[in-house]
């Protein structure tokens, strides 16, 4: 058909009311999103290119659905005074401290643990706890923050403002939706798409709680903003003082449109604000950005909305938001949408696409006005994994595709010009990817070994740490069969020439620790040459503990190590908040340790029910707070 016949049709749809008015104003560009013209535009859209109901998945060991749909919930935050002192001690001496392992500097992550070199603020039993912990002498509980109605997600902070992030508690439902309406433009229509599954009911709205505390007196922190927008939490950054709070809540016509309650004010958005996107997918939802200044009193929030498919991870950088969107199709691509932000300045940019899904937000890097994103995507041959390069037009300016067919992607690390790359099936093979010329990324070096790494950490401009999982080749089954927790120190200095410098394992098959899959659980510093992980070492349990040896839990705890080039990967201790012979098992989960840091000479670690001192010197235990 002709571009003009083309044009022609596309006009008669839309005066027939079959297309909305949007549609028309991108056919004529490869990607991008425009502003609906009406709430009967926005309908219309609704109708014509939706065609399915909530599907469900599993992601990070829970079931959600592809809407993101959870149960509603109250946000209702309160401050409890758990101390009996006045804490307003300025926290502007404070002594060298660690902070959370961001992916970008300068971008702070949403997380349980926060330190001013200081205080450690810390989730607890879906509380935040307030402790004084430094210096060590002076180490108490000081105050206790509890949310009600709903589950805490992580804490910002910022001086003397803490922020915490809440959601209600998740509910799965066994109901099928339509996409569609019951009703359009005030005349009856029936059911889109119906199946005989349907029952006429809609979820409820989830809500996104921000509420925002002043912590001057920090054994009464008193509560200044609070901030409930509709939708289930997508991600979460903070740059400066502004906060960023990204939300998904599913699109079905003739419904309300996504709320935002400042303080009890009322922000509606309004249909001629909502952007949406010219890709077609099965199913759609509203995604919403709101930027706070968490310093404010009174603030005035920004918040935007788009009609999108399914929002999937975020990347953050300085001054974009990239926003991914998977599509299910034949065609399996990603939709990245980039909105700039600057303040409480928030403002779309442009939109693209690649082939493949990303695996996580390392998959994605900003630098140098080039967006970088590795994909995975199947066909006949299996899997494979590739490299794209976009300016920030969203235009693809170089590619790199099929490395590793029939393997799948298990991790990256962008640095600079450089990426690095791991897939396994039966070995590792760690790529070094050539980024200098944006147009023609290259493959420059590769390195096969046992085993994985699942994150890969920065040592400095050359070398890397990774955590993962070692394993044994199964040749027969061309496979491999993953064993313990494995460390390694690579060597990138010879980009065409990497190798392994030196490895560390712990434990046996299932050996496990949440670094593999957070960041946020590590904890890292060149200087002092430290490197913590959390990990629960599976082992043949002796017969002393146990009527007969078999294999299980054989600790729970933060491996500490020393990390140098020159000695390689060298464990220094263990700590462990277990008493003295104990097994981990799920009546002591409460004394897991889930993130460490430090201040000063002090190593902290942190489990929901402690927080336990050792000497950074010699691991020498020097105290513990109870958080129960």
């Amino acid at each position: 058909m002709r571009q003009r016949a083309k044009v022609a049709l596309l006009i008669l749809l839309t005066l027939g009311g079959i297309l909305p008015l949007s549609l028309i104003l991108t056919a004529q560009s490869a990607h991008g999103m425009v502003r609906f013209s009406s709430y009967q535009d926005l309908e219309r859209f609704l109708l014509t290119r939706s065609n399915c109901g909530p599907t469900y998945t599993m992601q990070y060991n829970r079931q959600v659905n592809t809407f993101g749909l959870q149960n509603q919930g109250a946000a209702l935050p309160a401050a409890l005074d758990a101390g009996s002192v006045t804490e307003t001690s300025s926290v502007n001496s404070a002594p060298s401290h660690s902070e959370t392992n961001n992916q970008v500097a300068g971008v702070d992550e949403l997380d349980t643990v926060k330190t001013d070199g200081r205080y450690i603020y810390t989730v607890s039993n879906n509380t935040v706890v307030v402790v004084s912990a430094y210096p060590v002498t002076n180490s108490q509980l000081v105050s206790r923050i509890s949310v009600l109605n709903q589950t805490i997600d992580g804490i910002f902070l910022s001086g003397n403002r803490l922020a915490i992030v809440g959601e209600a508690p998740r509910t799965v439902y066994s109901t099928y939706g339509a996409c569609g309406v019951r009703r359009f433009g005030g005349a009856s229509t029936g059911i889109a798409y119906p199946t005989a599954y349907y029952r006429p009911m809609l979820p409820q709205v989830q809500n996104i709680s921000l509420s925002v505390y002043d912590l001057t007196n920090r054994s009464s922190p008193l509560l200044q903003t609070t901030v409930t927008v509709n939708g289930t939490f997508v991600g979460a950054r903070q740059i400066g003082t502004f906060a960023y709070i990204v939300t998904s809540t599913p699109a079905w016509s003739n419904q309300t449109l996504p709320l935002t309650v400042v303080n009890g004010r009322l922000i509606q958005t309004v249909a001629t604000h909502v952007y949406h996107s010219d890709v077609s997918d099965r199913a759609f939802s509203y995604t919403t950005i709101l930027a706070l200044d968490i310093d404010q009193n009174n603030p005035a929030p920004t918040v935007e909305t788009y009609l999108l498919g399914t929002s999937s991870t975020i990347y953050v950088s300085l001054m974009n938001i990239f926003l991914t969107q998977p599509t299910w199709d034949s065609t399996e691509q990603t939709v990245i949408h980039r909105i700039s932000i600057s303040q409480t300045d928030v403002k779309y940019e442009a939109t693209g696409t690649v082939t493949g899904h990303v695996l996580n937000q390392f998959s994605m890097d900003e630098n140098g006005g080039y967006f970088r994103v590795v994909t995975s995507n199947y066909d006949f041959g299996g899997s494979q994994t590739n490299l794209y390069v976009l300016n920030l037009a969203m235009d693809r300016v170089g590619k790199l595709e099929g490395l590793s067919p029939g393997e799948a992607f298990y991790a990256a690390r962008f640095m600079g010009d450089r990426a690095y790359l791991v897939t396994f099936k039966r070995l590792d093979p760690l790529f070094v990817i050539d980024l200098q010329n944006p147009s023609t990324p290259s493959l420059l070096g590769q390195l096969n070994v046992t085993g994985v790494s699942d994150y890969l950490q920065p040592y400095d401009n050359t070398h890397l740490i990774g955590v993962g999982k070692s394993a044994t080749d199964v040749a027969w089954e061309n496979a491999a069969l993953f064993q313990g927790l494995k460390l390694s120190l690579f060597d990138v200095t010879n980009p065409n020439n990497p190798t392994d410098m030196s490895d560390f394992t712990a434990g046996d098959r299932d050996t496990d620790s949440p670094a593999l899959t957070d960041q946020k659980a590590v904890l890292f510093d060149r200087a002092l040459n430290l490197f913590v992980i959390p990990v629960e070492v599976v082992g043949q349990v002796s017969a002393s503990l146990i009527s007969t040896g078999y294999s299980g839990a054989i600790f729970q705890g933060a491996y500490v190590f020393q990390v140098t080039l020159q000695n390689g990967i060298a464990l220094r201790g263990s700590i462990t908040h277990l008493a003295s012979g104990e097994l981990p098992n799920y009546t002591n989960a409460a004394y897991y340790v889930t993130r460490s840091l430090y201040i000063g000479s002090v190593l902290y670690t942190i489990s929901a029910a402690m927080i336990k001192m050792n000497s950074l010197t010699d691991l020498s235990a020097l105290g513990s707070v109870s958080l129960a």
